[in-house]
């Protein structure tokens, strides 16, 4: 027996809950507060949210792109509102429902409180229903409005004037209408399932506000069986949509519907639509039948077959009935994968020839291949890219970021060069100058390109330069250098302000200059400089002097910060590489439409089965302009953005024809197809299946380094051309092997961009790969010993990467030697490997290489002699001392311009004081 204190419960022991010890008038007075302060949060938020858009108004508006802002917000609020007003819709007369169905006076026996509580408390629990309403509304309508682009591609689609082979839909189906159907569908699932829930818990709070159990009543029966019977409606249409899902099944011997799919999951699948459907009416009627038995067998068959049809036998079939005769039954559904595969990634379109691979590169073939041999690429990225950050940087703000593959005519010849822009790096600036002023109005822009033939060396094996210094000299004009939209940038700069800009180092000291260009937004009112302020956190954009009417605020200047701004929706390549044309520098970004909804195609790592460079983006490295230029009309994905945003793509034929030459094949997408190349080159289903003709691709090992050979650009002619062009090239291995198979070329000049042409070798014929050449180069006495010789003097030895030329019939392989001192990342190119099937030469230049090549010279050169080893290790111990010391005495003079600068400004505040004073 318990005993109680007091007529209190036991110690430890929670009191019961009893409705009529609360008092509803302070709780009705404190939800109106509630209630008060969530209508100021939400005030808070669309003030947020409209100074937001108008800061992106501002910002597009710089680009002439407020259509493209306009039509994104304009589709996300009428989503929001539609998504809005249709959760409402289905909450409101079920909220009312059962609010209704609450009595207005408390039961006999019920909780002790007066009428006049229990009135405010049943007011007060509708008013909790409508804000828990209104709140799912938000979040509901939210996700809506997030998949604006699915619904503008909806009723923007084009046909692809493609069809399935299964259910003979176009394309376009699967790719626009069948997401935008789906997520509309789960949508309203999602929907039906809140209220349902709503209902139960407003329900279950109205029993025990009344002192009564929660139970099941008829009401509330009927009331979730109307609710269920239109959740399997929609669970009916998620199985009628699912069939066309097997389309993209990882289930058989292929990505895309089998063996299994199309003759068991599919039938399976149109059964428990109509399962549903049942269900759906059962649940509807269910006050009809007598017998609850029956609603409870339809549900439960329903939850059992689709387990059963979804997992289970699929499985079982697959394994007992399809796998022991697999390739008679898949076979089919192998031909459908194979063809849309290849047509996804655009391998139908490929030329193939086949390459005698002759091994041998005779004088005669050197003499018919003078073009190609004299462009064979002797600098990789990485070694020059440390070259230029020692001698080409000139201030410790300065940096090059990457390198780029380009070609230029020069001097009436095609050169293949790399270049790469000397950005501002601003937090490189000493401690002492890392001021507001210094880093948003003063260092405001990097300065030029440096730019190397990929064919010169100069003395000490130093790169030769078509670009170099500042301001920018060479054989390339370069009028307007300055680069305020490149690469890396601060959060935010202020140009044109009462700073002048610091441009470049002259030889008597900084060049200042005014921007002078189009780019940002003018701070033309103090709104404007508030609400940036504000977006910055940063208050000297309000309070600072310098910041005048004229100013302009540049803000997203990297070219993936601009793209990603601007289209959301397009896929971009991961290099931006630089051209210097018509003066002036310009970013062209290759950009791609991909998709995971093409019928069929096997998916790129999980992440796309179709793929286009649909889009050149071209940015004004100086003005900050971006133009996108449609490179593939026929891509329907891009006519359907176009009909979405009619004013921000143009043709290809506006694009400037100084721009034209230096448009390329992109690395990125050619990497893709050439790895889905690897085994979608087997086009018989037979084949396919047994992978007997599997390739890879190479691997070179140097110094107990391996790397995979990815495509790389070459200037070279292809076997039957006139002349050089520009190339993109990658060779091919045998799955598990060495020896090459082939290689395929994407060319990039003219009415010839875009073609690809692969060459197979014979299949009795045996060609050095990359792996088996770096091993015959280790295998070289003379070679070998040339390299222990130079890591014994304190250089680092490494070999660049290992290309692959195809020579007329012939095929060159050719590989950089580079030395680095081993206190400084500043390599020198010091010799050149050729080699063909017979021999392997190492010779100091690329002339002299060429001449061992066809026997008038010794296959290697002489290894240099003790003495002028010494003198060598002398040389290069002199030039790192050199590099320090010219590094000792940039860091003194930066110190000086920045405390020059320090005093300038304190006199300047004097001078402020004395006027201010008077």
């Amino acid at each position: 027996m318990q005993n109680y204190t007091q007529g209190g419960p036991p110690r430890g022991q929670m009191p019961p809950f009893r409705p009529e010890d609360l008092d509803f008038s302070s709780i009705s007075r404190l939800a109106k507060w509630i209630g008060l302060g969530v209508v100021v949060l939400v005030l808070i938020t669309l003030l947020s949210w409209a100074v937001s858009f108008y800061r992106d108004w501002l910002w597009f508006g710089n680009l002439d792109l407020q259509t493209v802002l306009l039509k994104v917000m304009g589709t996300r609020i009428w989503l929001f509102a539609l998504g809005f007003a249709v959760f409402l819709l289905v909450a409101a007369p079920n909220l009312l429902a059962v609010y209704r169905g609450i009595p207005q006076t408390l039961p006999f026996g019920g909780p002790d409180m007066p009428a006049s509580a229990y009135k405010i408390a049943r007011s007060l629990l509708m008013w909790l229903g409508w804000v828990a309403a209104v709140l799912g509304a938000v979040f509901m309508a939210t996700r809506l409005a997030a998949e604006w682009e699915l619904f503008l591609r909806f009723f923007n689609a084009v046909p692809f004037d493609q069809t399935d082979p299964i259910f003979n839909r176009d394309f376009s189906f699967y790719v626009f209408t069948l997401p935008a159907i789906g997520f509309l569908r789960a949508w309203l699932l999602g929907t039906l399932v809140v209220v349902a829930i709503g209902v139960v818990v407003v329900t279950y709070l109205a029993n025990a506000l009344r002192g009564e159990r929660f139970e099941l009543s008829a009401r509330l029966r009927t009331h979730l069986a109307l609710l269920g019977s239109v959740i399997f409606v929609l669970l009916a249409v998620g199985h009628w949509l699912g069939r066309y899902d097997l389309l993209y099944s990882p289930t058989g011997a292929v990505h895309g519907m089998g063996f299994t799919d199309h003759h068991f999951t599919l039938p399976a699948r149109t059964f428990l639509t109509f399962l549903a459907l049942a269900c759906g009416v059962l649940l509807l009627f269910q006050g009809r039948f007598r017998n609850p038995r029956i609603l409870a067998y339809g549900i439960g068959g329903w939850i059992a077959l689709t387990i059963l049809a979804g997992t289970l036998l699929p499985a079982a079939v697959q394994r007992l009935h399809v796998e022991p005769s697999e390739l008679a039954r898949e076979e089919t559904y192998l031909a459908h994968n194979i063809a849309l595969t290849r047509s996804a990634y655009g391998l139908t379109d490929i030329a193939s020839r086949s390459h005698p691979a002759e091994g041998a590169v005779d004088a005669r073939t050197v003499a018919d291949n003078q073009g190609t041999i004299q462009n064979i690429r002797l600098w990789d990225e990485g070694p020059l890219l440390q070259s230029y950050n020692q001698i080409q940087f000139f201030r410790l703000y300065y940096d090059f970021m990457a390198m780029s593959t380009d070609r230029y005519m020069v001097e009436g010849e095609l050169r293949q060069v790399m270049l790469a822009t000397r950005e501002l790096s601003a937090e490189k600036l000493p401690a002492e100058a890392q001021r507001w002023v210094n880093r948003h109005l003063q260092f405001t822009h990097g300065y030029g390109v440096a730019m190397t033939p990929v064919t010169e060396v100069d003395s000490g094996g130093r790169p030769g330069f078509f670009i170099k210094d500042v301001p920018p000299r060479g054989k390339i004009a370069l009028e307007r250098p300055d680069i305020y939209y490149g690469l890396k940038s601060l959060d935010f700069l202020v140009v044109r302000s009462g700073m002048q800009e610091f441009n470049y180092p002259g030889p008597d000291g900084p060049v200042y200059v005014n921007y002078e260009g189009r780019g940002g937004v003018q701070m033309s009112s103090f709104f404007r400089r508030l609400i940036y302020a504000i977006k910055f956190m940063d208050i000297n954009i309000l309070i600072s002097g310098e910041v005048t009417a004229d100013s302009r605020i540049q803000y997203r200047r990297t070219i993936p910060e601009r793209f990603a701004a601007v289209t959301p929706f397009l896929m971009r390549d991961r290099e931006a590489y630089p051209v210097v044309a018509d003066g002036r520098l310009y970013w062209i970004q290759d950009a791609y439409t991909v998709t995971r909804r093409y019928p069929y195609a096997t998916p790129y790592q999980n992440r796309f089965n179709y793929i286009r460079n649909s889009v050149k983006a071209v940015v004004d490295a100086y003005h900050g302009t971006i133009d996108y230029y449609v490179a593939d009309p026929d891509d329907p994905m891009i006519r359907t953005y176009q009909s979405i945003f009619p004013e921000l793509f143009k043709p290809m034929a506006e694009m400037p024809d100084y721009l034209k030459p230096h448009v390329r094949y992109p690395q990125d997408l050619f990497t893709v197809q050439t790895e889905m190349l690897l085994q979608y080159h087997m086009e018989d289903p037979t084949v396919f299946y047994n992978k007997e003709d599997q390739w890879s691709i190479p691997v070179q090992t140097s110094f107990g380094r391996t790397e995979a050979l990815r495509p790389y650009y070459i200037v070279a002619r292809l076997p039957g051309e006139e002349k050089e062009e520009f190339l993109l090239i990658q060779p091919f291995t045998p799955a598990n092997r060495h020896n090459l198979v082939g290689w395929i070329a994407a060319r990039s000049d003219g009415a010839h961009y875009g073609q690809k042409m692969l060459f197979r070798f014979p299949s009795g014929r045996h060609v050095d790969g990359p792996n088996q050449v770096e091993a015959r180069i280790d295998n070289d006495a003379v070679i070998s010993e040339q390299f222990t010789l130079w890591g014994q003097v304190g250089s680092e030895v490494s070999r660049g990467i290992l290309l692959v030329v195809p020579i007329g019939d012939a095929i060159l392989y050719a590989e950089p030697v580079f030395l680095k001192p081993e206190t400084l990342d500043f390599p020198e190119l010091r010799r050149i490997i050729l080699a063909d099937s017979r021999q392997v030469i190492m010779h100091q230049t690329l002339d002299d290489a060429v001449l061992a090549l066809s026997g008038e010279l010794p296959a290697v050169a002489a290894p240099v002699s003790t003495d002028q080893e010494a003198a060598a290790e002398q040389t290069l111990t002199g030039t790192i001392v050199q590099g320090i010391e010219q590094g000792i005495e940039e860091i003194r003079k930066t110190l000086n311009e920045a405390a020059n600068q320090l005093q300038e400004l304190l006199n300047q505040l004097r001078r402020q004081q004395g006027e201010d004073a008077r």
